[in-house]
């Protein structure tokens, strides 16, 4: 019996791209520019969340009177400005490498449609991933596994067929949620990796795990 038909489930800010230092400048530019202040911790406590999620948090901290809309258009705005800071990581080109093989894969991201197409654009991916979900295409961000169902249904994949890579405890859960394997694969160490994820080190290539999804018969 052959292998069924697997597919791969990419993050994108953390994952394919490093997004954070951009993220982080830009809120701190629209931070300054409306004269709010916040706790310093609030933005890293946020990593991996959609962004009506950090308005919230925003809105709880400050009060402030704008809308989510309104944040959204000022922190984009700011965040084209810092593009510069926007880079691939490695796992961009081993993405490059199993599109060339034509294995299924797709985007799923917590950002807005907007600033997953600039990301994209900015790095180059945006020929290479054309299957994407962003937060605009579910009622319910991460760590709800509604965007990672939604990107199985639209590759044709069952979602035990699927794996996810994701570099947040938020997406991971997610990935977990949806009934899929899931590698764990942060920018930073974590001595506490979400429960039910392959956790691998920032300095290991979570590429073996990824062939032994594709290749073989039992899961990871």
């Amino acid at each position: 019996m052959s292998t069924p038909t697997r597919a791969i489930l990419w993050d994108m800010d953390g994952t394919l791209i490093d997004s954070e230092p951009a993220h982080e400048a830009a809120f701190d530019s629209a931070l300054r520019e409306t004269g709010l202040t916040v706790p310093e911790s609030l933005h890293a406590d946020l990593l991996g969340a959609s962004g009506d999620t950090v308005f919230a948090a925003l809105q709880e901290a400050t009060g402030t009177p704008l809308s989510l809309a309104d944040w959204t258009r000022l922190k984009h705005r700011h965040f084209e400005h810092h593009a510069r800071a926007i880079t691939r990581l490695p796992a961009a080109a081993l993405a490059e490498r199993l599109a060339a093989r034509g294995v299924p894969m797709a985007l799923v991201s917590n950002s807005t449609a907007e600033e997953v197409a600039f990301c994209l654009r900015t790095t180059g991916l945006d020929t290479l991933l054309t299957t994407i979900v962003t937060r605009a295409d579910v009622s319910q961000g991460k760590p709800a596994p509604e965007g990672y169902l939604l990107a199985a249904r639209r590759l044709g994949v069952a979602p035990q067929q699927c794996l996810v890579v994701e570099d947040s405890p938020t997406g991971a859960a997610a990935g977990c949620a949806a009934g899929m394997q899931v590698i764990y694969h942060p920018q930073f160490p974590d001595p506490s990796p979400p429960p039910g994820a392959r956790y691998v080190a920032p300095d290991q290539p979570p590429v073996p795990l990824i062939e032994t999804f594709l290749t073989q018969k039992d899961p990871l």
